[in-house]
């Protein structure tokens, strides 16, 4: 009775051995993981041609950065484009992540050369049954329009470079406004530096969103009501030089606060019009800048912050430099962060020719802008 209970057994184990020891379809998307409980950028990467490469998203930081930096220069070219099945994976797997905390932006970046011609073969690469390419298009353009993700709304950008083999434009075309969330977001190039420029701005532009800098400047409280003050940012020997500056109208209450009024930006996005003081240090008050970023959305340099300067205007509208307001001594800055999902899709086909190098270091670029890291250091 022993006997033939053991067989049994013994034939059951060595079927779960042999299943284990069987490699997954490399089509297959891989499990994701469970994020740690902190902010930052969390990224992945697919690369698509006949079947796609996939690396995990895991939160980007200075000790996961190189393999990140690996695995796209690992990347090999193969024929077919499976474009759409690469980006149908990718907002699946950005769904079934786990949410990190802070979540401010969910983004899918999507570069191509060529037309879709694989993700309709199968239910391998059509799980949906969408059956033709103008379906499975446009499904996903309401994915990335009318599902948000974690309560997020995508940001959906794509890079088209068109590739000799391409000679319908207009589909060309097409498949690059469904694969983004705004026409502004559509970048046609003509060749891989342009391409390249575009991979920078975007990299920059997600980075900026994911992280903000609040800039806290101890001012004298002696100042009369009415007083005109501006702050520069561009080491200036004369404020009326700058072309960064912030400028305010000093006001004194009654309650012994004071205030920051009929606020300008000059070089700066806009901010508040009407910043009252946090906080009182003996005869000095702190007056926080929130989220300062430049024009282009980009967070404020340490650079400029380490050159701000401190201007009163005189009664004839000159302006004297506040001698001891030192940026060591008079200035905080703080940088906070939130969090963002990305997945950055890559076109590994073969006609891509010579440009796949390029595209392979237009992607590790846009990793390193991510990581804000310089050669792999923090």
């Amino acid at each position: 009775m022993l006997k033939k209970t053991i067989i049994p057994l013994c034939f059951a184990v060595l079927l779960i051995i042999l299943g284990g020891a069987c490699d997954k379809d490399p089509v297959q998307p891989q499990p994701t993981p469970t994020p740690s409980a902190k902010e930052g950028i969390y990224l992945g990467v697919i690369g698509f041609n006949n079947q796609l490469y996939v690396k995990d998203i895991t939160l980007l930081n200075s000790s996961t950065y190189q393999k990140f930096n690996d695995f796209i220069s690992n990347l090999t070219p193969g024929n077919g484009t499976a474009l759409f099945y690469a980006d149908y994976t990718a907002l699946k797997k950005l769904r079934a992540y786990p949410k990190p905390v802070e979540l401010k932006n969910v983004a899918l970046v999507t570069f191509t050369d060529g037309l879709d011609n694989i993700s309709t073969a199968n239910s391998q690469y059509d799980p949906e049954g969408y059956g033709s390419t103008t379906a499975y298009r446009n499904a996903l353009h309401d994915m990335i329009m009318n599902q948000p993700i974690h309560g997020v709304n995508v940001s959906a950008y794509s890079i088209g470079l068109k590739g000799s083999d391409v000679t319908d434009e207009a589909q060309f075309m097409e498949t690059l406004r469904k694969l983004s969330s705004s026409d502004n977001n559509v970048f046609q190039v003509s060749n891989m530096s342009e391409a390249m420029a575009r991979f920078s701005e975007i990299a920059s532009s997600l980075y900026s969103i994911s992280t903000s800098v609040n800039l806290g400047v101890n001012v004298p409280g002696g100042y009369d009501d009415g007083q005109r003050l501006r702050f520069t940012f561009d080491n200036v020997a004369s404020a009326t030089t700058s072309t960064k500056f912030i400028e305010a109208t000093y006001r004194r209450t009654s309650n012994g606060t004071r205030t920051l009024d009929n606020v300008i930006y000059y070089g700066f996005s806009q901010g508040a019009s009407s910043i009252p003081s946090s906080a009182s240090q003996g005869a000095y008050y702190t007056f926080m800048f929130q989220n300062m970023t430049y024009l282009d959305g980009s967070p404020v340099s340490q650079t400029d912050l380490n050159n701000i300067k401190l201007w009163k205007q005189t009664s004839t509208g000159a302006w004297d430099k506040e001698t001891e307001f030192n940026p060591a001594s008079s200035t905080t800055v703080s940088e906070e962060k939130n969090s963002a999902m990305i997945i950055l899709v890559l076109d590994c086909t073969t006609s891509l020719g010579d440009d796949f190098v390029h595209m392979q270091e237009s992607a590790r670029q846009f990793v390193q802008t991510l990581a804000n890291v310089n050669n792999g250091k923090k």
